[in-house]
């Protein structure tokens, strides 16, 4: 038994050792499964290294590169510049080409960098206002975003342009252009306003104003400066003018564009057609000739009470150019006055008898004379127009109200009152004449 329970012992023994001996064979072959996977993901880590540090390397060496041939640009544009100081005129253009072949902008960046002011030296004062540029450009950007429909555009620009201090200034372009002129903004204040007084005229050519308020704020503000109105509408209605406190207008410029007023900047036409019977024929008494008769009347009024007018069957292409100048020497172009009473234009057009200086200057002999003078005598024709506004163009048409003709003839006198009928008196449209303003008499006064 103890034999056999010895063997039996050594079994047991064979058989534990033998199972840690498989034991440890099993798990074996795992641990060096995970060290072949670590040892791969770790060699694969160094792999990519180099390939994520290739960009940052690879423009670390262009802008080297780049560096270097800036330098090597600026050096030859120094060389030339140090040449054409002592008069080697063509070996400095030498170099100056190699240089720009290099950098084609080197001269401005060459002076950029010599210009350039250090960090060190920049003031407190000078970091404001750069922090307030900052702010403002802020500022415009919101302004793009922001409804102005019912914002008052001047109080607003005034608020903008007190933070400047400034209402306007050089555009922000470019600083290498070298400027010989002097800016507007140069200009004294009161300069800028007898220029703009200038701008308007006598003629009170307010549309060129407000394309002059259409350029910046600056030019808004100076544009809506209530002197300038004031005299524009002392020109219009002189003694009926009133006071501004006394109307239901809050600015000399809501006068001027609501009040009912004569436009100057072109011509006032209006067109006539009727039919008149001819004379039967000779040799066929019952045919009878039918006459279309077509003619233009014109009116041109000045800012300063004259008036001219003109009844022609000319076209007016053909017209418009004989009433630009005050003083026409076309006899058949009337002269007269006008005032202006509420939305009515009383006008006077009075047509003279020919003298012997008219005689002469027409090529008509002064005995002829004599002989016209009978025939009409002296003409005064009075008129009264209302001034009517359209949905597209305020005060734009003239309706007739009266026309009255006074002629005097040997020593009498005689009135002849017009019937207004549509067909014969039609209104009068506006329409503007660019050429009528193309020149300046004298400033606005």
């Amino acid at each position: 038994m103890d034999s056999t329970s010895s063997d039996a012992g050594k079994e047991d023994d064979d058989d534990s050792s033998s199972s840690s001996t498989s034991g440890s064979d099993a798990i074996t072959p795992k641990r060096s499964e995970l060290d072949d996977f670590r040892e791969r993901w770790q060699q694969e880590l160094k792999r990519e290294q180099p390939v994520a540090n290739a960009p940052a390397v690879a423009t670390h060496a262009t802008t080297v590169e780049t560096d270097s041939v800036e330098h090597q640009a600026r050096a030859l544009f120094q060389q030339g510049s140090d040449l054409e100081r002592s008069g080697k005129v063509f070996e400095a253009m030498r170099l100056y080409r190699r240089a720009t072949q290099l950098v084609p902008d080197i001269e401005f960046r060459v002076y950029d960098k010599k210009h350039a002011k250090p960090k060190e030296d920049v003031t407190n004062d000078e970091r404001l206002v750069e922090g307030l540029m900052e702010r403002m450009m802020e500022a415009n950007i919101d302004e793009d975003e922001e409804n102005l429909e019912n914002v008052d555009l001047v109080l607003r620009f005034q608020t903008l342009m007190a933070r400047s201090g400034k209402l306007f200034e050089r555009a922000t372009g470019d600083r290498k252009l070298i400027v010989t002129s002097a800016h507007f903004s140069d200009l004294p204040m009161e300069l800028i306003l007898y220029i703009l007084r200038w701008v308007v005229s006598n003629d009170l050519d307010m549309k060129s104003l407000e394309r002059f308020a259409s350029v910046c704020r600056g030019f808004y503000l100076l544009a809506r400066d209530p002197e300038i109105w004031r005299h524009a509408c002392m020109r219009i209605w002189g003694v009926n003018l009133g006071v501004l406190k006394g109307t239901p207008f809050s600015s000399w410029r809501e006068m001027y564009i609501s009040r009912p007023r004569i436009l100057f900047h072109g011509c006032y036409i209006s067109r006539t057609s009727y039919l008149r019977s001819g004379e039967n024929s000779f040799q066929d008494q019952f045919y009878r000739p039918i006459q279309l008769v077509e003619y233009y009347r014109y009116f041109r009024f000045f800012a300063d009470g004259k008036v001219l007018m003109l009844t022609t069957a000319d076209e007016p292409q053909q017209c418009v150019v004989k009433l630009k100048p005050r003083c026409p020497t076309q006899n058949e172009i009337l002269r007269g006055h006008y005032r202006l009473h509420d939305d009515v234009v009383i006008v006077a057009i009075q047509r003279n008898r020919p003298t012997a200086s008219n005689a002469q200057m027409s090529g008509r002999p002064s005995r002829k004379v004599r002989e016209i003078e009978p025939e009409y005598g002296q003409q005064t024709f009075l008129m009264e127009l209302q001034i009517v506004s359209t949905a597209k163009r305020p005060f734009s048409q003239l309706h007739w109200k009266q026309y009255t003709m006074v002629q005097q003839r040997n020593n009498q006198e005689k009135t002849t009152q017009f019937e207004l009928t549509s067909t014969k008196y039609p209104p009068l449209y506006f329409s503007r004449v660019k050429s009528y303003h193309q020149e300046s008499d004298g400033p606005l006064k």
